[in-house]
């Protein structure tokens, strides 16, 4: 008679591959986290740089949404430079760095021509 297989001398299946060691695909390393989070926040900061324009109303709105813009453009943009020093980049992690980047100065932009609209009206 044969040896019957036990469950710890069976052939482990895909599945129980998966389950116990996770895929490296399914977490991204620190520097893709943190150019996530950047490119998120500079994502919020341009939702709150529209809303800031067209809710604050007033003399002082437009101006009170440019000190805060600018002032969160740069608070993100040192926060996300010093976690990314000396890190090594690929062609994406730079492309993902650039597009952040380009929007938080795009959100200055629009504030500041938010504001000269408002004090030239």
């Amino acid at each position: 008679m044969g040896a019957v297989p036990t469950k710890a001398s069976a052939k482990p299946t895909k599945a129980r591959e998966r389950a116990v060691a996770p895929s490296p695909r399914n977490r991204l390393d620190p520097v893709r986290r943190t150019l996530t989070a950047y490119v998120a926040a500079a994502l919020v900061l341009a939702v709150l740089t529209l809303a800031g324009i067209l809710v604050l109303g007033g003399t002082l709105g437009p101006f009170i949404t440019l000190a805060g813009v600018v002032v969160g453009a740069g608070l993100v943009h040192r926060s996300a430079t010093a976690r990314l020093a000396g890190a090594r980049l690929t062609g994406e992690d730079r492309m993902m760095q650039t597009l952040a980047a380009g929007m938080l100065v795009l959100c200055v932009v629009l504030a500041a021509a938010g504001a000269v609209v408002a004090t030239l009206t």
